[in-house]
């Protein structure tokens, strides 16, 4: 896994939903920080049969911006992606996922 923390013998891994700029750069993200192969598919089914393959102890740390408004097209598309990670993390006992919400101070 590449671009990840490395805290005793678990990948600690943020998904700061304010840094990823739409659902596509989510998936970038993801594929390059879990190591998920080349022909990822980017959708949530390749993205749960990926996650359902982690072999190593993993946590995903999502931070999810309060300020964003809830019908946007991003934050639909990164409430069904927050579903997936959920599922996978009660279907592979090697991940864990936490999710929070977070209202950034101005110009932080």
């Amino acid at each position: 896994m590449a671009n990840h923390l490395r805290m005793s013998d678990v990948y600690e891994i943020p998904v700061d939903e304010r840094d990823l700029l739409d659902i596509g750069t989510v998936h970038d993200y993801l594929r390059m920080t879990l190591g998920f192969p080349a022909h990822y598919g980017k959708d949530l089914s390749a993205l749960h049969d990926c996650l359902g393959a982690i072999s190593e102890p993993t946590r995903l740390y999502v931070m999810r911006d309060a300020a964003m408004a809830p019908d946007s097209e991003y934050a639909e598309q990164m409430d069904r992606l927050c579903m997936v990670l959920l599922r996978a993390a009660r279907e592979n006992p090697q991940l864990s996922v936490t999710i929070g919400t977070i209202r950034w101070p101005e110009g932080a």
